[in-house]
């Protein structure tokens, strides 16, 4: 086994658990290696520090995957997979869809495994990963002894990693819809053509908190809806007017069908186009609403992003605000890592200001437990919420 020994100083941020080597941490590489191989990390002195993938063409070059000397093998894949899956069972008293396995977060960096009923949902998110697919595969089916795994590995950070997109069934069948159920609510999934790996599980926290404030008087408006997370969640707690914006007709379609599936009656209206120009139309007419939600896609990329990212918050919250009124509430969320939530708070308040609007901060939210936060990497809390409300 190929062994990299890194610069004096670098092997601390690993001994503190981070699990990501740049080329620019190593001082020499003792041995051949190739994309995929599992390769031992050391101090100047040699000594052991980790043991992980290489990742060719990454920003992260080498992947730790342990601390100790054992082997990557079969019994140590199964093992992560079962362990990752065992900390999330408490779950399914609430939702019978959840995230397995979250990278760094659960001992693989790369892997995503998302349970949606009976059926899994599984992304390779670089190249290195690649060498351990049959084992993480065979794992998966001995864990979870699904009905059928498909793949959904077009992510973009696989094309700059140099490794093709990838999307398909890897093993059994995958039906055109899975229905979900969370707390109570109703959701069609679509692993094949949604977003994600198929649907923002990651908001299972945020929908859960809105709940409580909305009535059978609320105006709900939910921006960048997806399929309707915040959306059926209000229509559950009987908002008379609830309406729907994003730009992709095939999330709006399956809105609708999760609007059907839940029996419900009331006023319903979704708007298919550009939400920033939809919200500032909407705001120049003078529309109303009691409750907000703006929930984007990734408008931060990377950290060069970020003033633009926060530039296009701002408007955001400043046509948000020309809608809101005494008494309503604003829901603001990022799942940009780079995007803090200080930054979340800077152009709410300053959008708030120039609206001559008084905050209050009613709530501040992050990824549920399926998606853990581990401190020592700071790139896996990347979801943040907040909350307020004009007094």
């Amino acid at each position: 086994m190929a062994r990299v020994i890194l610069e004096q100083g670098k092997e601390k941020k690993i001994i503190n658990f981070y699990p990501n080597v740049s080329k620019d941490d190593i001082r020499s590489i003792q041995g051949n290696v190739k994309n995929g191989d599992i390769v031992d990390v050391c101090m100047e002195d040699l000594t052991f520090i980790g043991r992980g993938y290489i990742s060719e063409g990454s920003s992260a070059y080498i992947r730790i995957l342990t601390q100790k000397e054992e082997n990557i093998n079969k019994e140590f894949i199964l093992s992560k997979i079962r362990v990752a899956y065992e900390k999330r069972k408490f779950l399914l008293n609430e939702t019978n869809c959840v995230r397995g396995f979250y990278s760094e977060a659960d001992g693989i960096p790369g892997l995503i495994i998302d349970k949606f009923d009976k059926y899994i949902s599984v992304q390779f998110r670089n190249s290195g990963i690649e060498s351990l697919r049959q084992e993480i595969i065979n794992s998966i089916k001995k864990i979870y002894n699904p009905k059928g795994i498909y793949e959904r590995s077009d992510v973009e950070i696989r094309t700059t990693d140099g490794a093709e997109q990838k999307t398909g069934i890897i093993y059994g069948e995958i039906p055109e819809r899975i229905i979900m159920e969370d707390n109570g609510l109703k959701y069609y999934i679509d692993i094949v053509d949604g977003q994600k790996t198929g649907f923002f599980l990651d908001q299972r926290d945020s929908r859960k908190f809105i709940r409580p404030y909305i009535n059978e008087d609320t105006r709900f408006l939910d921006v960048f809806s997806s399929t309707g997370g915040f959306s059926i969640a209000a229509m559950k707690e009987g908002a008379k007017k609830v309406v729907a914006i994003d730009k992709q007709f095939h999330a709006l379609k399956i809105c609708k069908e999760n609007y059907v599936l839940n029996g419900f009656k009331d006023e319903f209206i979704t708007c298919e186009g550009d939400a920033f120009l939809l919200l500032k139309t909407m705001a120049e007419r003078g529309d109303k609403f009691d409750i907000i939600t703006l929930d984007p896609p990734t408008l931060i990329k990377k950290k060069l992003d970020i003033p633009r990212g926060r530039d296009l918050f701002y408007k955001l919250c400043d046509n948000s605000f020309k809608m809101l009124e005494t008494g309503g509430i604003l829901g603001i969320v990022t799942c940009a890592y780079h995007l803090s939530l200080q930054d979340l708070i800077e152009v709410t308040r300053m959008a708030a200001s120039k609206n001559g609007k008084l905050l209050q901060v009613i709530g501040v939210n992050y990824q549920p437990e399926d998606h853990p936060w581990m401190l020592q990497i700071p790139e896996t809390l990347y979801l943040k919420a907040l909350w307020v409300k004009v007094v």
